[in-house]
This record gives structure tokens, sequence and C-alpha cells, in this order.
């Protein structure tokens, strides 16, 4: 018995002999190696491999300026690496602590395979994961199957992360979720630096308000600094609160101040009034409550059977807090279309509040046959269609008879009235004079009216003058057709303008003389 248990002792002390000399040869040769620091119990297992070891109870290695801790070890000297298990933590430099079940560490690569509830510290950031990779050397980790970042403020999910410490740089794919206090963001590609604090998005991405404003951002590239709340939004842009939507191919976009501006196909979308206005370059102030678009601007407003187009240089808007009430101002060149009303004028105010247009500087407007003239207009809308239109200063009312004719009604003020947006009386008071044609049942030419009188009635059917009642010392003569002489037939201040008119929403952006 006491030559077998001899024996075995100079088995094992011929087995950690040859370990240690295997261990010298190798740090000899220039290799840096996994040194061991502490274990309760060190063995030598010859059944896992040659120069294996194992290590029981507070096992502690060091490699390279990093302490690896576990319950327990197996160390392969030939490969220079191990497998250790229960309560795993690598602590390297003053920040980087990682912490698992199970750890899988090769030395010469200096990189770690750490599973089962894992977890990386660094400073304020802490990375959870069940499988992490990591390497030592480059101080960089991933994750391939679901992970999680949180910091003072901030918690990402994500399916793959990519973490750069040196450089304190993630990188995110698939399912990525960024949730903070005042907003969460969904995101296909994501990079985030933690001491900018600025998020890189690639692919769709979408980044919703958690405050009383409940803003919606989308796009498809771009980039969010979450400390600023500053952010650029390209491909597919778009900003969305309460009241508007703002797109264009890019967007920069401050989130504290709740201001965006846009440049490139810009569109600021009223939900409430139903206008969209767009142009070259916009602007937003949702706190203010002003936007404005310049370059190609155009506003859009939805009627009951179709829009009304106005183009402008620059299209501004504003909201009264109070009712909710929007004004549209329109300034220099102003030309309008509309399928039965077509305009222009050097600049237009249009009210929500009492639903008025009021156009300024030498408007013209065209509906159908007639073209109306005066200093000054204002056009009154109900049930988005048009109900009054009032004409001031020397206001002036024509129509096409013919090639050659026209019907001409002048006056100081007036007021035309209609139905179904189509002309059908007109109100003349003071300085009222007209010209119009009288025709027989076979439509042909009978005569020409010329009357002068303080205030007029005048009726219209199918846009021509059907009849005009008098008031106030009136003066009419019917006279031949050919009998007036063509400065006659003209009232003074009559232009025919027809070549200004609009034709298509296309043709508002033509430039006119």
């Amino acid at each position: 018995m006491s030559n077998t248990i001899s024996f075995i002792v100079r088995c094992c002390f011929a087995i950690l002999f040859c370990c240690c000399v295997s261990w010298t040869d190798v740090i000899a040769q220039g290799k840096t190696q996994v040194e061991i620091d502490n274990a309760d119990t060190f063995e030598g297992d010859e059944s896992l491999g040659k120069n294996v070891s194992r290590l029981l109870g507070n096992v502690r290695f060091r490699h390279q300026g990093a302490l690896m801790y576990c319950d327990s070890a197996y160390l392969y000297q030939e490969t220079n690496s191990l497998d250790a298990f229960g309560r795993i933590r690598i602590v390297q430099g003053d920040s980087i602590q990682l912490t698992g079940n199970f750890l899988n560490y090769d030395g010469n690569s200096r990189q770690a395979k750490l599973t089962g509830k894992v977890t990386m510290t660094d400073r304020q950031m802490v990375l959870t994961s069940d499988i992490l990779n990591y390497n030592l050397g480059t101080e960089t980790a991933d994750y391939t199957d679901g992970g999680k970042i949180t910091d003072r403020e901030n918690v990402l999910t994500s399916r793959k992360g990519y973490y750069f410490s040196k450089e304190k740089m993630l990188y995110f794919r698939d399912e990525v979720v960024l949730t903070n206090p005042k907003y969460k963001v969904n995101a296909d590609t994501l990079k985030y630096n933690t001491l900018s604090k600025t998020a890189i998005f690639a692919g769709p991405t979408t980044i919703n308000s958690t405050g009383t404003d409940s803003s919606r951002i989308y796009c498809e590239s771009g980039w969010y600094n979450t400390a600023t709340e500053q952010s650029l939004f390209t491909n597919k842009a778009v900003v969305i609160s309460k009241e508007n939507k703002l797109s264009g191919d890019s967007l920069l976009y401050n989130n504290k101040e709740a201001t965006g501006r846009g440049y490139g196909n810009v569109t600021i979308a009223d939900s409430i009034q139903k206008v969209i206005i767009s142009g070259d370059y916009g602007f937003n102030d949702d706190k203010s409550k002003i936007a404005f678009v310049t370059g190609k601007a155009m506003l859009t407003k939805a009627f009951e059977t179709d829009s009304l187009f106005l183009h402008a240089d620059t299209l501004y808007a504003k909201q009264d807090t109070s009712d909710l009430s929007r004004q549209w101002f329109a300034y220099k060149g102003v030309r309008i279309f509309k399928t039965d009303l077509q305009g222009k004028c050097d600049s237009l105010l249009y009210n929500s509040a009492d639903s008025t247009l009021s156009m300024y500087h030498e408007p013209v407007l065209w509906s159908e046959k007639n073209q109306l003239t005066a200093d000054f207009m204002n056009m009154q809308m109900a049930n988005s269609e048009i109900s009054e239109l009032r004409l001031f200063n020397t206001s002036f009312i024509s129509s096409l008879e013919d090639s050659l004719r026209f019907n001409q009604i002048k006056g100081r003020n007036m007021t035309g009235f209609f139905t179904d947006n189509k002309l059908h009386t007109i109100k003349v008071e003071g300085n009222g004079q007209s010209i119009y044609y009288t025709r027989n049942s076979k439509k042909q030419l009978t005569g020409v009216n010329r009357s002068d009188c303080s205030d007029m009635l005048i009726f219209l059917e199918e846009s021509k003058i059907k009849s005009i009642t008098l008031i106030n010392q009136p003066d009419a003569t019917l006279y031949p057709v050919n009998e007036l002489s063509p400065s006659e037939l003209k009232l003074k201040g009559f232009v025919w303008m027809s070549d200004l008119r609009p034709t298509s929403k296309e043709d508002i952006f033509r430039k006119f003389r």
C-alpha cells in the first residue's frame, strides 16, 4: 500500500513538473502567456489533454494588464487559452469590467467569449447580453443575438451590436430601439457616440416624442444629438406635429426649440386647415406657431370638388393660439389657379377665422368669362365656396363679347355675389358706368347699351349680363352696333389682360410681365 501511495505522489509531482517545465519553455520562447494569480486548488488533468490544468476556488488570471476572476477554470498552456466557470469577472484598465457565467478566452488573439447574463460596464455605460464577444487588445465588443445598452438617460436594444471602447462608438443593426425620457427611436441601423451623444441613422428610422407636442420624425438617413436635441434628417425626411407636417430632401430640426428648417422639395402641411405650402426652402416654429416657404413656393387649399393653387416668392403662415385660426401671407408675384377662378396680384392675405382672402396692389381676378380689377379686393368664402367678392376703388368688370367687343362695368366700389362659385349679381356703388351688348333670340347682335348711373344692380346668366337696374339719376342709351366709335366702346381705364391669366396649376410659375 505504501509503495502504491508513493508511486501516485511521484506521478503527481512528475505531472506538475512537466507542466512547470512546459510553462517555463513557453515564456522562454517570448510568448505572452496567461498567468495564474491565484487558485485554492491547482491540478493537472491529462484526461483533458497535454498541459491542461484545472483550477478551483477564487481563481484569478492575469494577462497583459487585465484581470480575470472565476470560481473554476481549465487552463490550456499549449494553446494559451482557458475556459472559466461561475461568477466570471474581467477587469481591464480603470473603466471596463465584464461579468458572466462562462468564459472562453484565447490569450494569443486576446479574444474573450462570455455567455450567460453577460454585462459589460464602461464608466456610465452598461451593456447586457446573453452572449458577448470582447477583444481585450482592440477593446471592441459585439453581440449577434440581442443586447441592451443603458446609460444615465438612454436605453438601447438591438438584435446585433458592436462596441468600440477606444472610440466610444456603438454600432447597432436590426430592430434597434433607443428610449429616452423625451423620445423613442426605432431604427434599422444606428451608430451612437457616447461622448458626443450623437446618433447616426441609416435605413428607415422613426423618432417619436413623448412630450406634450407628440411630434414624430421619419427619415432613412441622418443624425440626432441626444444632448442638444439638434438633428439633420435626409432621404424621405418628415417631421409631424399636432398641427403641421414638414417634409423635404433634408431637414434640420431642433427639438428643444421645436423649430425645423427644410431644404429641397419642402412641404408644410396644415392638418387643421387642410392647407399645404411647398417650396425650395421652408421654416417651421411650433412654439411661435409660424411657418414660411420660399423658392418656387406654392400654397394648395383643398375645396369640396377641387383645389386652389397659389404661387408667390414667399409664403408665410401664423396661427392665433386663442382660437387656432390661421393667417397665410403671400408676397410678390402672386398667381392663383382654380378651375373656376384665376387671379394675380402683388401680395395677398388669407384669414381662416372669417374665411376671407384679401388681394393687394393691382389685383386681377378671372371668373369664367369675366375679368375683375380694382385697387384692392376682398373675397369671402363660405363652406369652401366663394360667396362674395368686394372690389374697392376704380373697380372694373369686363368680359369678351366677341373677338372685337367687350362688355364693361365700372364703378368706385363693387360687390359680386356668387352661387356654386359662379358670379350671378353685381352691385355697383358710386360713379357707375357700363357698356354691354344686346342680342336677339338668334344670338345676333342688335345693339350696345351705354349707361351712366351712381349705383347699379347687374344680373348675370351664364357669365353674361342679363339685365341692369340703374339706381340714382340713371342715364342710359341703346345704340346700333356700329354707331359708336371704337374709343366710345371702351370705358376709361379698360385694359384686357387675358395674356396674364394662369391657365393651369403649372402656369402659376410662369414669368409674367
